[in-house]
């Protein structure tokens, strides 16, 4: 079973906005064993999208269309969907109340009329009421298979895909079990091309027994893809050690790229505590940590030591080694750790310094300095390509991940 996704809008094709909803869709599918062979993102032009219709149903066995369906002028798919199969638009009247949910009292009949727009389905589909937004849905059955619309903001779309849509084609039993199965291995530190060489022979021991190993990376995240189809699943706990095996504590997580939440389940005892100095990434470590719900029972605090006085008040490092040695240096770096270690009287401490650029000749050079509950402190150099950004989140997912580490061999 194959689906075509059509996100619809021209604050899409302009770039103004991320299309989010066909990820979405395209993850909630996979999971359903339903495969996504095309994504397409169509600005508000009733031809372009006709002609999107009639190919997505000539790819595919399902078509999901996402966005469109409210009560203004360039909202066009309803009418597009209904012209472009042959039918007429008519109106359901058990969605008027959710049509006019958000207006408390009508003062204007157009304004009425232009939010009962929402009211409208093609002939012969099954409406979808809103219960989040006012934005009605449907489906349609066309032939051997279906066309279902869905709200274009994305909390709306979540709702009614997960809510609607995906009960929908259960019952139609074109959703089967296992399906596909997708596990997403994360790591760091470590480029693509090396993961690729030290996993090629299970790549191509994978693919014999139908499973795919892909590889995607962006600056400080790489992310190994295993896919599996029907009993092949049954493989993916050992094609995911082998790949542990080999790429080794690069790899901090499964599905969940937040760094954050894999140091949390490293720490397992809400006793131990961690503290963190940051110069070069201004505080992103600490954001990091802190996204994770229940990060004060072992987060005990951080400081933001950006200039060499606040290297030198809050943490005291001293003035010699900030002169001779620098404040992007090993030594500086391995100070700042020992500091807010003995600060906050933590467990666990890090460190980093270096130049985010990109104006500066030693722009990507990074220190890191982690120290545990032995207080042998681990002292670590890098030089990182990219951008500001690209350098602050590679430094501080290195930092993260080499104190997890720690942690668990502690």
């Amino acid at each position: 079973m194959t689906c075509t996704i059509l996100s619809v809008g021209t604050e899409l094709t302009l770039g103004l906005v991320l299309d989010m909803n066909s990820k979405a869709i395209a993850e909630q599918l996979t999971a359903c064993g339903i495969e996504c062979n095309f994504i397409h993102v169509i600005r508000d032009d009733e031809h372009e999208l006709s002609e999107a219709i009639r190919t997505g149903l000539g790819h595919s066995d399902i078509l999901i269309i996402s966005g469109g369906l409210g009560p203004t002028d360039d909202d066009i798919t309803r009418m597009t969907v209904a012209k472009t199969l042959g039918l007429g638009l008519v109106r359901d009247t058990s969605l008027d109340p959710t049509s006019l949910r958000f207006i408390k009292k009508i003062k204007s009949e157009d304004i009425k009329k232009r939010l009962l727009r929402q009211s409208y389905v093609p002939q012969g589909a099954v409406s979808f009421k809103p219960k989040v937004g006012s934005a009605s849905g449907f489906a349609l059955e066309q032939g051997k298979k279906w066309v279902f619309a869905i709200p274009g903001v994305p909390r709306e779309m979540a709702d009614m895909l997960i809510k609607n849509v995906i009960p929908f084609l259960k019952k139609l039993s074109v959703i089967k079990d296992p399906g596909i199965i997708k596990r997403v291995l994360m790591a760091t530190d470590i480029s693509e091309t090396e993961i690729e060489c030290k996993i090629e022979d299970l790549a191509c021991e994978a693919e014999k027994k139908n499973i795919t190993i892909g590889i995607t990376a962006t600056p400080g995240l790489i992310k190994i893809i295993l896919i599996a189809k029907g009993k092949s699943a049954d493989l993916l706990d050992y094609f995911e050690k082998s790949i542990k095996e080999k790429v080794g504590d690069f790899i901090y997580g499964i599905d969940e790229p937040r760094i954050g939440y894999h140091l949390k389940e490293a720490l397992k005892s809400g006793k131990t505590k961690i503290s963190t100095a940051e110069s070069i990434t201004g505080g992103l470590i600490g954001d990091m940590i802190t996204d994770v719900p229940g990060s004060s029972a072992y987060y005990a605090g951080g400081v933001v030591s950006y200039s060499d006085l606040s290297k030198k008040r809050v943490l005291g490092i001293s003035m010699q080694t900030l002169e001779q040695e620098g404040a992007v240096s090993s030594k500086t770096c391995l100070e700042m750790s020992q500091s807010v270690k003995k600060m906050f009287g933590s467990d666990y401490s890090l460190a980093v310094a270096g130049y985010a650029g990109p104006k500066d000749p030693e722009t990507g050079l990074v220190y890191l300095s982690i120290i545990g509950k032995r207080n042998e402190p681990e002292l670590i150099k890098r030089r990182f390509l990219g951008t500001r950004d690209d350098i602050k989140f590679r430094t501080a997912q290195l930092a993260l991940n080499r104190l997890r580490v720690m942690i668990i061999n502690e």
